[in-house]
């Protein structure tokens, strides 16, 4: 574990600070989830995001992916115009975990009220460059936004469920949640085998702290009053079997779901 971290982090992460912990992995035995224990402390994980990993390959990483990348931020804010109904300048949208600003910026040439909430300065001055509005806390409990939009960020968090329970309390009522977050098919299983490599999407130490599976992520938003539902279907002219590829692993296997909060 110690030369994975030493060879994935090119040399910028001091094993010293981990302190000689043991690499966990933990799965609930009532509903299956897997999490990692111990964790990065709270001076840890701000070290982790505005140290040890590489912000300017990050960015390069988001700027480098072309065309493919905005085409799927803009299916994914064109399902969100058809389940919100009305203009979209009135739709207010939090992009929690906003990164580098590319989602956010997508959906606010389409015309969405759209505001980002991001823990690294670095990230967030970048975004206020692209001109977003940039949130550096959360506005108080009430109905502030109709859609809370997180992708590939709670399986970094310390406490997913408390998160999601703070953020649905700044949600209209009816108003949706989007999550997606790595795909824990089969981790389980793959941990408990012999030669398991710690470079998993789902699992890896320090970072990817929580894995879900369908089931996790679906039961984590039941507990808050949140249902899942089904987007409307997006199917790409010229591509239809690819398209049908994709609506069927969305809606039945992955793990990036929409949710309706009290409707």
């Amino acid at each position: 574990m110690a030369e994975f971290l030493e060879t994935f982090y090119a040399g910028r992460l001091p094993l010293e600070s981990l302190g000689g912990e043991s690499y966990r992995v933990f799965a609930c035995r009532h509903c299956g989830f897997v999490y990692q224990d111990p964790i990065l402390d709270e001076d840890g994980m701000r070290a982790l995001y505005e140290q040890w990993i590489d912000a300017a390959q990050s960015l390069r990483k988001k700027q480098n992916a072309g065309d493919g990348l905005i085409r799927r931020y803009a299916g994914q804010i064109q399902i969100l115009g058809r389940m919100l109904p009305g203009p979209p300048a009135e739709r207010r949208i939090l992009e929690f975990g906003m990164g580098w600003g590319y989602w956010s910026r997508t959906a606010q040439d389409q015309g969405f009220d759209v505001s980002g909430y991001e823990l690294s300065r670095e990230r967030r001055e970048h975004a206020r460059g692209l001109g977003l509005r940039v949130l550096e806390e959360l506005p108080p409990p009430g109905a502030h936004f109709d859609c809370i939009y997180s992708s590939q960020v709670f399986e970094h968090l310390p406490e997913p469920r408390r998160t999601l329970e703070s953020l649905c309390a700044r949600l209209a009522p009816g108003g949706l949640v989007y999550l997606r977050v790595p795909d824990g098919r089969g981790v389980a299983a793959a941990l408990s085998r012999r030669g398991w490599s710690p470079d998993m999407s789902a699992v890896h130490p320090l970072e990817h702290i929580n894995c879900f599976t369908r089931r996790t992520l679906t039961g984590l938003g039941a507990r808050l009053g949140l249902r899942r539902v089904q987007p409307p279907p997006r199917l790409v002219r010229g591509s239809l079997w690819g398209s049908l590829k994709r609506e069927f692993a969305d809606r039945y296997l992955t793990t990036h779901q929409w949710f309706r909060y009290r409707a």
